[in-house]
């Protein structure tokens, strides 16, 4: 049953953990681009209360130098930075139960041209798959201004994170192609 549990939080988690993703900005608005890589490690603050907590928190999730690479266009890597909020108040319980966070926020992207890309971006969880999380939002500024980015994230939760502690950070990968068009 425990690890029943742990298997549900971790897809609530991956319906709110934030991913600064990945996109790559070739061109102007319009174009299609893709980057192959992505990682990094995501921070809420607070930390969401562990399981059995009736304390329940809207924590920012801060994400900062994660890395991006393997893209085409004119670009081909660079790091980005995060900051997410959740909207709604949330424990490890509420996210095993799948409730919505509301999790919104904003990306910035800067790219090995020094060129730097704004996103504002919503996460979604992936039914029916525990760790992954679409990150998807309109670039607001900089490079692509006026397309959309979308892409899929899996993430990993440090031993202990709910269980024996509360949900401090994550690590994630990008699954799928973070796309600009």
């Amino acid at each position: 049953m425990r690890t029943r549990s742990v298997v549900g939080f971790l897809f609530a988690a991956a319906l709110v953990l934030p991913v600064g993703l990945i996109s790559s900005p070739a061109g102007a608005a319009g174009a299609t681009t893709a980057c192959k890589t992505a990682s990094g490690t995501a921070t809420f603050s607070p930390a969401l209360p562990k399981i059995g907590s009736k304390t329940k928190v809207k924590p920012t999730v801060t994400i900062k130098g994660a890395k991006v690479g393997g893209c085409t266009g004119t670009v081909k890597s660079g790091t980005f930075n995060a900051s997410l909020k959740f909207a709604n108040a949330s424990n490890c319980d509420s996210l095993l139960k799948g409730a919505p966070t509301g999790t919104k926020g904003t990306e910035i992207i800067t790219w090995n041209t020094k060129k730097t890309t704004t996103v504002g971006l919503t996460l979604v969880g992936v039914k029916g798959h525990v760790t992954q999380t679409k990150a998807s939002g309109p670039v607001t500024a900089g490079v692509f201004k006026g397309a959309k980015q979308s892409g899929t994230l899996n993430y990993t939760l440090p031993k202990g994170a709910c269980t024996s502690a509360g949900l401090s950070k994550v690590t994630f990968k990008q699954l799928t192609p973070m796309v600009i068009k």
